[in-house]
């Protein structure tokens, strides 16, 4: 996704360090006092001691704090405890670790993929399709046609957090990390470089992206017949609870896309539930979300750009700001466009001229 959504105006390894095991209410909790966590196969540790996983808090606020050295949490914003985490289902269910470092100061922040100990990349490393379940009456249950179509997902912004970040396709292993900008004077003079945030306010859901895919920015896409933003699909969970945190891989339903035209780019958002929540059950379609979360979604993505600006938001296939049913695809048409942007994301991992002309990074290609 495009990173213009922000105010314009203005080898960490798993040490034996002593650690302490958590419940995942108390893992919220730690994270809402800004400690860093170690997320590991569902299992949640707090660490000590050493400056990349020590949060570093300023004893005072100034001017300048909130921009180039700021904590985690003044752009997450701080976790509710008594908000119940929802069960979830990993990505990755043998042995991998999300390491979230630098919790001190947002700039340096990363969350970064490791599996089996080695580094890994969230775009490169983790399927498209999950392998095997869903919620079905109540319970997990293998994957089948009638349960829907079940993706992995990235989450990379919280819900309710005004923060910009993402994959980073750029750097090696892809981190989430975020997105930057660099505050100028008035004479256009660089000053620093401050994280991106969304000026319109707190994201409604969880946003992140599903990996091994890539909205082709050379070619139209097959529906819209534009081409495409040139990032992995993004999509977004409609789940009340609170989920994973952020870059903890975790299954999702789909249930529909909205086709986001940004910049004269095909900008899809897939709209899917926590494949664990309670919800997942009821909602197999786009038609069965309730109607004002489809509303929110809609209306988010359409003023957004109005917060800094610019004209509302667009949308295939009226290319135009107005609401409608038209706007949705449903499951099976999404099921179609998420395999599109798979098949293509298959076809530049295998073209190595393109993924450095594009000055992607990716090791098969190193």
């Amino acid at each position: 996704s495009k990173p213009d959504d922000d105010d314009d105006d203005d080898d960490d390894e798993m040490a034996p360090r002593s650690v302490r095991k958590m419940t995942k209410a108390k893992a919220l909790a730690a994270l809402a006092a800004g400690a860093a966590l170690v997320m590991q196969g569902g299992l949640c540790e707090t660490t000590a001691g050493g400056n990349e996983t020590e949060a570093v808090v300023p004893e005072k606020k100034c001017e300048t704090c909130e921009y180039v050295a700021a904590p985690l949490e003044q752009y997450e914003g701080i976790s509710d405890p008594a908000v119940e985490l929802l069960d979830f289902v990993a990505a990755l269910p043998g042995g991998f670790a999300v390491i979230q470092e630098n919790l001190g100061n947002a700039l340096d922040f990363a969350s970064v993929l490791q599996v089996d100990g080695a580094p890994a990349s969230y775009w490169h490393d983790i399927p498209t399709y999950a392998n095997a379940t869903s919620m079905k009456d109540g319970n997990l249950t293998t994957h089948s046609n009638e349960t829907g179509l079940l993706v992995n997902f990235v989450p990379e912004i919280r819900r309710g957090a005004i923060g910009k970040l993402e994959i980073i396709k750029e750097l090696e292993n892809n981190p989430v990390k975020y997105d930057r900008k660099t505050v100028t004077d008035s004479a256009g003079n660089a000053l620093y470089e401050r994280p991106r945030y969304v000026a319109y306010g707190p994201n409604p859901f969880t946003y992140g992206a599903i990996p091994q895919t890539w909205e082709n920015s050379e070619e139209p896409d097959p529906v819209t017949g534009i081409v495409g933003d040139n990032d992995p699909i993004d999509a977004l969970d409609i789940s009340a609870g609170a989920v994973p945190d952020i870059g903890y891989p975790y299954v999702g339903k789909v249930l529909g896309a909205l086709g986001l035209i940004d910049d004269n780019e095909t900008d899809w958002k897939v709209v899917m539930i926590n494949a664990a929540d309670p919800k997942a059950a009821e909602y197999n379609d786009i038609g069965d979300v309730p109607e004002d979360t489809k509303e929110a979604i809609f209306t988010y993505f359409r003023d957004k750009p109005v917060a800094v600006g610019d004209a509302p938001g667009v949308f295939w296939p009226e290319l135009t700001d107005a609401y409608g049913d038209g706007v949705w695809k449903n499951a099976e048409e999404t099921k179609e466009i998420i395999q599109h942007t798979s098949d293509a994301y298959a076809a530049l991992v295998q073209d190595c001229a393109k993924v450095a002309d594009l000055e992607f990074a990716y090791a098969g290609c190193a």
